[in-house]
């Protein structure tokens, strides 16, 4: 039946399909960070068991991709990607259910795994789909997971925090446990996605068929001008998502700073968690949520603004300037809170930190699947999962940073990151 109804479905709906799967999958993986502080309550959990979470869950799900895409390329099939898709749908929506810190890495490892086992898959069926439009099929791709990510940050805390409202004689408290049990209701259309996902690429070939002999005439000269590419392409990506991981930490310890109000609490060594109550964490977690969301609005906005703006051309350009201008946006974000100007010129600049090292990857997706035609998948989970392996270390590099030099310093030197980053482009060759 499955294969029957596959079948019928032309190839724009094919994509259309694809490219929405990945709002979904990316709304299940912005489930825990914005609840990063209730969850670290609930389960009484330290600051770094906290990051620990968020850091294992970037090991997880990029360690899965280049073993998935291998497997996919070899035996050309989209199989291990819906197989991750139920994984993740299954063990996130289970997280309100986990009562100890194991409990919680083992469903972040799985979520985590899931997820990843997906992206390399749908980014090579939505190459392969595209066709001669591959660069506007996978910034569409991209965006739809930012979309899915800003839906996941917003509407996560404000379901858990309308679960956990409860009265007690007469008195409303946060029963933030019954808030996070609600979760598992997202599992009921996590799995429709999944199944339709299936039905859309299962029958979608992994590459064009004269790819691989295409690939073999090429000098070795060639060959290894491309592999150098690719080489480039990925740690410039280690480094942005670095970045990104940096950041998703610092902004989780921002937003407590903001909810406890005490401008001294940015000072290095600062300890904020002991005043953190149940009603300080949610606000917390609402902060949190709307900032992790501006954060991928501009990854996704950024992304797709590239595209419609330059169509393809100045790619190398982009690579370099767009990071640069996004590491001085991230160096000068923590100073937007002490200019008494409100919360929204806070949101601003994470919209545009977020665009200057997220606008960039789907470029970096487009060209890294146009250097190995034949090794779609291998090339998506390089730029993807392989780069994220790496960028685990960046929640306790920001963790670390944040408790030894302070908010604003910590803020200064993931800039700098990004802005190597940058640098990185200069030495690239685009084909």
């Amino acid at each position: 039946m499955l294969s029957l109804i596959s079948s019928r479905l032309r190839g724009s709906s094919r994509l259309t399909v694809a490219i929405l799967s990945h709002a979904v999958v990316d709304f299940f993986s912005f489930i825990i960070i914005p609840l990063l502080s209730v969850i670290e309550g609930r389960v009484d959990l330290t600051t770094w068991q906290g990051t620990m979470l968020v850091a294992v869950g970037s090991i997880s799900s990029g360690m899965i991709q280049p073993i998935v895409a291998l497997l996919s390329d070899r035996h050309d099939t989209r199989f291990f990607g819906t197989l991750g898709f139920v994984a993740a749908v299954l063990a996130i929506g289970s997280v309100g259910f986990a009562t100890t810190f194991p409990a919680l890495l083992i469903i972040q490892i799985i979520g985590s795994a899931g997820i990843g086992a997906f992206h390399p898959v749908a980014a090579a069926a939505v190459g392969q789909l595209s066709g001669n439009r591959r660069l506007s099929g996978l910034a569409w791709f991209y965006a739809a997971g930012m979309i899915g990510g800003v839906a996941g940050n917003l509407f996560t805390p404000q379901w858990v925090r309308h679960f956990s409202m409860a009265e007690q004689g007469g008195t409303p408290v946060l029963d933030t446990a019954a808030g996070l049990r609600s979760l598992a209701w997202y599992i009921i259309p996590g799995l429709i996605c999944a199944g339709l996902l299936a039905m859309a690429i299962h029958s979608v070939p992994h590459r064009h068929a004269t790819a691989r002999s295409d690939h073999a005439l090429l000098s070795r000269t060639e060959q290894f001008a491309r592999w150098r590419s690719i080489w480039l392409l990925y740690f410039g990506n280690i480094l942005r998502f670095t970045v990104d991981m940096c950041l998703i930490t610092l902004i989780v310890r921002w937003s407590e700073l903001m909810a406890v109000g005490d401008p001294a609490a940015y000072l290095p060594g600062v300890e904020v968690v002991s005043r953190l109550t149940p009603e300080l964490r949610s606000e917390a977690s609402r902060l949190n949520g709307l900032l992790q969301a501006a954060r991928q609005v501009g990854m996704g906005v950024g992304g797709l603004a590239i595209l419609i703006l330059l169509r393809g051309r100045f790619e190398r350009a982009m690579l370099v300037a767009v990071p640069l201008v996004g590491a001085v946006v991230v160096v000068i974000t923590p100073h937007a809170a002490a200019l008494g100007l409100g919360l929204w010129p806070v949101v601003v600049l994470c919209v545009v930190a977020g665009l200057g090292y997220g606008g960039v990857i789907p470029t970096t997706l487009s060209i890294a699947q146009r250097l190995l035609p034949h090794r779609t998948s291998l090339a998506s989970a390089l730029m993807m999962g392989g780069a994220w392996a790496f960028a685990s270390v960046g929640p306790h590099l920001a963790q670390m940073l944040f408790e030894n030099f302070g908010l604003n310093q910590a803020f200064a030197i993931v800039g700098l990151l990004l802005g190597a980053s940058g640098l990185l482009g200069l030495l690239l060759r685009t084909p």
